[in-house]
């Protein structure tokens, strides 16, 4: 008898977490809808939260709310690349980068994967939606490779002729530290008070936040950073405007069609050519031309997207 009441109660405590956990969720807003999806509040919240947490910034309502809009924004980029990726057949399997990506992260906390989990609990935040935004944006980023590689054409005679000229005109190449925040423009009065916004945050909070805070490229999951880069796989725009900036200093931002980049420059070096693998040089300069192109086709397609997308502010 004692063991079927103590069965029976093993059931309610079941059935009755089971339902307030429903009705938790039940009663989440719907904050936006973006064609069959939505991003409720919890998500929002959850984002914010989770982007403060990670970038070292007080969780209070005055980040909150400096932080809402960018966040809603990401939100949406976000529900409009999964809708696109489940529509592939062929599964994308992201397992390996993601662990590397979260790996990286757990680190940062002098601890493993399981640890950084806890940490998340510890600290209210949601580690799985955590984890399925960042392996959603390594799909994205497969997906765009699929989709467009055969549009990229990267010409090696002419990166040929590039390398050639360079080792006659001069023996040193240089190699650049760099930082990004990437936005998209909406080509009206609204990119002036944005990117005033973001200088402003800059100077408050520091570039690798504010990148992390407002930046689209998936270089924002690292502070901006984008690492070493030769100045011959730099376009000349970029390349005059990194050699008149100082280690440290930021660029003004550089306007292109539908995106605006602004740019740190953290350390540069030079190296002596006559040391380095003329191969090796040549093939990181094909290989950062050609990300150069796929993060184009990117912004293009995500924002052609969009423009078709029904979204609704509830």
């Amino acid at each position: 008898l004692l063991a079927k009441i103590y069965k029976v109660i093993l059931f309610l405590i079941f059935f009755l977490s089971s339902e307030i956990h429903a009705l938790a969720k039940s009663s989440n807003k719907i904050v936006v809808s973006v064609n069959n999806q939505i991003v409720s509040s919890y998500e929002l919240k959850n984002k914010i939260k989770t982007t403060l947490f990670l970038n070292n910034q007080l969780i209070n309502q005055q980040n909150i709310d400096l932080f809402k809009k960018q966040a809603l924004q990401q939100l949406i980029d976000y529900k409009l690349k999964k809708n696109q990726v489940e529509k592939i057949t062929v599964p994308l399997n992201s397992d390996l980068q993601l662990n590397k990506y979260l790996t990286n992260v757990s680190n940062k906390y002098q601890t493993d994967i399981s640890g950084l989990k806890k940490i998340f609990t510890n600290n209210g935040l949601d580690f799985e939606l955590y984890i399925e935004e960042i392996r959603n944006e390594f799909n994205w980023q497969k997906l765009i490779v699929s989709k467009f590689k055969n549009k990229i054409n990267i010409d090696e005679r002419e990166i040929n002729n590039e390398l050639n000229k360079f080792m006659k005109e001069q023996s040193d190449l240089y190699q650049y530290k760099l930082s990004e925040i990437e936005i998209l423009l909406n080509n009206d009065e609204n990119d002036k008070s944005i990117l005033k916004e973001i200088d402003t945050q800059i100077n408050k909070i520091g570039f690798e936040r504010a990148a992390a805070k407002y930046s689209m490229s998936s270089s924002s999951l690292e502070g901006g950073n984008l690492g070493w880069i030769n100045s011959k796989s730099l376009t000349k725009e970029i390349l005059i405007i990194i050699e008149k900036l100082k280690i440290g200093e930021i660029s003004k931002p550089i306007i292109q069609t539908n995106t605006a980049t602004i740019l740190k420059l953290n350390d540069k070096k030079t190296l002596n050519v006559s040391n380095e693998n003329l191969d090796k040089i040549r093939q990181q300069i094909i290989k950062n031309k050609t990300n150069e192109l796929l993060n184009l086709h990117s912004n293009n397609y995500l924002s052609k997207i969009k423009n078709n997308a029904l979204i609704e502010l509830k």
